[in-house]
């Protein structure tokens, strides 16, 4: 097992759990409905947690955090802020939380293809982020 792909799969997944977070704070004072509240709620603690994990993981192996690509922050508020703007409903944020998970589940796969040789506990953590996206995802399909 390699201890540089390990640090090369959690600095991907550090940087997506802050690109998940910060998509969370972005629709967040649009979202009405208590039970769509309740569920980004869980999803923040979760995503928090696994960061947390992530980080003190990270250390362990001598690597250091990852933020999420500026231009790809940007480019992602931007876009919900547009189609947010638009559309205000709980669907509307369901629908760009929905597309952020489908992206993030993708990347996500394609680290844990990328860094076969990451350690056991770094690929774990990324599974463990692509099963919270894909909760997310089907708890966004209610909202539709």
């Amino acid at each position: 097992m390699s201890t540089k792909e390990s640090i090369s799969i959690l600095k991907e997944c550090d940087a997506g759990v802050k690109m998940a977070l910060a998509s969370l704070d972005d629709v967040w004072e649009h979202v009405q409905h208590s039970e769509l509240r309740a569920i980004l709620n869980t999803t923040r603690a979760q995503h928090q947690s696994v960061g947390r994990e992530i980080q003190l993981l990270l250390e362990e192996y001598g690597g250091r955090e990852k933020d999420p690509n500026p231009m790809a922050r940007k480019m992602s508020s931007v876009m919900t802020k547009t189609k947010l703007g638009l559309d205000k409903s709980d669907a509307a944020c369901a629908r760009v939380l929905l597309e952020g998970c489908d992206m993030g589940v993708q990347s996500l796969h394609r680290y844990l293809n990328r860094y076969r040789g990451a350690e056991v506990p770094a690929r774990a953590l990324c599974r463990t982020l692509v099963a919270i996206e894909e909760q997310l995802s089907r708890d966004m399909r209610t909202f539709l």
